[in-house]
């Protein structure tokens, strides 16, 4: 600020003799320096702004996600709850339901399975190309690979808690029983074929007729 009064004051004889110029430049210089600070400040707002919003954003998601996590938490405290009061009979009868759901669910996969098994099989059309036939082979594969991942994952979703949940159960009541094959407990787990899923149903189907014999 000095140094501009000071430059006015060398200037004054020039100033002096075009005041209305003088005047009509540095109200243009004053709005042109005003609009330069108004735009750096809006934009300096507005990401504050965005940022707010994006934070008020991850803050909800958090919530939802803690509020859903407790109601599943809430969901397996009663669930055990559930398996730990049932008596023998109770506790057979929800352990073959869950034996029966689990067998047509790997009946279900198996004839899907089977049917793309079947098609890799059959013997490719003489008017078929080589390009073909290596496409055809590459979908069913994918294929395969796609059918076994949502088994997996179904496995996962519908069965893997509540087996695990029982199979504990049973054994607290069943202290003397022995599975049959040393590596059972880690299909529970993970499965990862019908020989894994039908070892799991046959190995809770047999502690459950084991608890009222």
């Amino acid at each position: 600020m000095d140094k501009l009064l000071e430059y006015i004051a060398k200037e004054w004889d020039v100033v002096s003799e075009a005041p209305f110029s003088f005047l009509i430049i540095a109200a243009l210089m004053v709005g042109l320096a005003y609009f330069c600070v108004k735009w750096r400040y809006t934009a300096v707002i507005e990401q504050i702004k965005s940022a707010n919003d994006t934070l008020k954003e991850r803050l909800l998601l958090k919530t939802e996600q803690a509020e859903s996590y407790k109601d599943r938490a809430l969901k397996y405290d009663e669930k055990v709850q559930s398996v730990v009061d049932s008596d023998e009979l109770a506790l057979k009868d929800k352990t073959l339901e869950v034996v029966k759901n689990l067998r047509e669910f790997i009946e279900r996969y198996k004839r899907e399975d089977d049917l793309n098994m079947m098609r890799r099989r059959s013997p490719a059309s003489s008017s078929q190309s080589e390009k073909q036939r290596q496409a055809d082979w590459h979908e069913e594969t994918n294929n395969m690979m796609r059918l076994s991942s949502e088994r997996n994952a179904e496995y996962d979703r519908r069965f893997r808690v509540d087996t695990m949940l029982l199979r504990d159960e049973l054994r607290s009541r069943l202290p003397n029983y022995e599975p049959s094959e040393r590596h059972l407990d880690m299909m529970y787990e993970h499965p990862t074929n019908y020989f894994g899923f039908n070892d799991v149903a046959s190995d809770l189907e047999r502690m459950a007729k084991m608890l009222t014999t």
